[in-house]
């Protein structure tokens, strides 16, 4: 990697934990999406593709309760890059090797390709739509394109919340709605005491403090 790329990196992680450090607090239900049409409106409506989900956010770390069968619950640390998988039913938990690309927070809702860009594993351009409105809330749409035509995503970036409020690829997205601003209690972001680690990956030592 070249001295430009890493220096271009490194101001881009400095303005994100600048970013982290002024962003608002929420919760909200996500809902997944089966959608075929990327180019429809943002309010246009779609079936959900199964049972929703509970992100709760705080400035630097994410909370996403599934409902599924296991009810697993992630817990991600954006400024730390490390994350958790809770395991409710076997009071355990697993270190992964990341959070979810699709949620994160930006430094200006109209200014995010470089900011998804450096966070998703594969190379993508990306293109700015402009503003849209979902579900009542002011966003601004981006699209990109992979390698290959089913790589083609969009997110649309919420302007005061400063985070995706909506994920979409070929036939599948989420979308959060119910959102309520407002500060998050702490201890929704860590692995509870009696929880054991389980089966614990290469460098993945350091997880969530216990509380």
């Amino acid at each position: 990697m070249g001295a430009k790329a890493k220096t271009l990196i490194a101001a881009l992680f400095i303005s994100l934990i600048s970013t982290i450090s002024q962003a608002q607090e929420f919760s909200a239900e996500v809902v997944y999406l089966d959608t075929r049409n990327l180019n429809a409106p943002a309010n246009e409506s779609a079936n959900a593709a199964h049972p929703s989900s509970k992100l709760y956010v705080s400035k630097d770390k994410i909370r996403l309760e599934t409902n599924g069968l296991t009810g697993t619950i992630l817990l991600a640390d954006l400024r730390e890059h490390i994350a958790v998988a809770l395991q409710p039913n076997k009071k355990a938990y697993e270190p992964l090797a990341s959070a979810p690309s699709q949620y994160f927070r930006v430094e200006s809702a109209d200014d995010a390709c470089a900011q998804w860009q450096s966070l998703v594993e594969q190379k993508i351009v990306c293109e700015k739509v402009g503003p849209e409105v979902v579900n009542g809330r002011q966003a601004v749409k981006y699209q990109s394109k992979g390698t290959s035509s089913a790589a083609t995503t969009a997110v649309w970036v919420d302007k005061a919340l400063k985070f995706v409020i909506k994920w979409q690829a070929a036939g599948s997205g989420t979308e959060l709605r119910n959102i309520k601003e407002g500060q998050q209690a702490a201890d929704l972001f860590t692995a509870p005491s009696d929880y054991k680690i389980l089966a614990p990956r290469k460098a993945t030592s350091k997880v969530f403090s216990k509380k």
